[in-house]
């Protein structure tokens, strides 16, 4: 697996390199950096030179320019409209269409951004344009470690591939979190992240059987909650091969779950059969 022994400069993560070996991955900040000879030479940042560099056009570059000091600044709506307009000047502008997907598109909900992100992937022109695009439309996922799940695979996959994964990942944009994290482990199956995120969405199946009472009925578990505690056991599991700060943060989510009446007999039922594992 291409994860390599350097640390990233912003929050000391791992850094998972993509198919060519050249761009590193923060996966847990997701923070880009040029790779030479398991060196860090450069830190790729997502600021204005990065997204405006290479248009000559006045209009479109002051445009564009206008429109991610706008962003940067948090000023959403002023900058949706800058990219707006350069977008009617170049349609087959890449940096606008991100810009404009990445301020909501029509503004009109998760309907008008998976648009804008579609047409800003399909007017890339190079590979990492097409990263760059995907990282940014997976800030609207509900949760860290799904998105951690998503870029990894991305970043692991050859190019022709990664077009069947952006396309499978935004179509989950905005869908109930349940759906997008069942996608995470159609896509992601040997990434702890992915199961330990469907296991947070569908944990209040196990608090509905323990606060319904009669949560133990001999020595099963009812149905519900058996099938969380698995999902649970087996992120864990998956999480103890990757390494210990992995297994920790695990491990760390079910004792809170433990000091939560709602779900103490469970994540106790939990951290048995953990034990009985091994």
């Amino acid at each position: 697996m291409a994860k390599i022994s350097l640390i990233c400069e912003q929050c000391g993560g791992n850094i998972i390199l993509d198919n060519s070996n050249e761009i590193g991955t923060c996966e847990h900040c997701f923070s880009q950096f040029v790779i030479k000879q398991d060196q860090i030479v450069q830190k790729i940042t997502q600021n204005i030179t990065k997204n405006v560099y290479g248009y000559e056009g006045k209009d479109v570059k002051e445009l564009l320019t206008e429109g991610y000091t706008l962003l940067n600044l948090g000023d959403d709506k002023r900058a949706n409209g800058k990219f707006k307009r350069a977008i009617d000047i170049e349609p087959d502008c890449w940096s606008a269409w991100l810009g404009y997907a990445s301020t909501g598109g029509e503004r009109t909900g998760y309907l008008s951004i998976v648009p804008a992100y579609r047409k800003a992937y399909n007017a890339a022109k190079e590979e990492k344009q097409e990263m760059d695009t995907f990282i940014d439309m997976t800030r609207f996922l509900p949760d860290h470690n799904l998105r951690a799940a998503f870029i990894r695979t991305y970043n692991l996959s050859l190019r022709e591939n990664r077009h069947n994964i952006f396309d499978l990942v935004c179509g989950v944009i905005g869908c109930d979190e349940s759906e997008i994290a069942q996608l995470a482990v159609d896509i992601c199956p040997d990434d702890w992240r992915a199961y330990f995120a469907m296991a947070k969405f569908r944990k209040i199946r196990a608090r509905w059987c323990q606060l319904e009472g009669g949560f133990l009925t001999g020595k099963h578990l009812p149905k519900p909650a058996a099938e969380v505690l698995n999902i649970f056991l087996y992120a864990y599991q998956l999480a103890k091969y990757e390494d210990r700060e992995a297994e920790e943060l695990v491990f760390s989510y079910i004792n809170d779950l433990e000091s939560d009446k709602s779900y103490n007999i469970f994540a106790r039922e939990l951290k048995k059969q953990i034990r009985r594992e091994g």
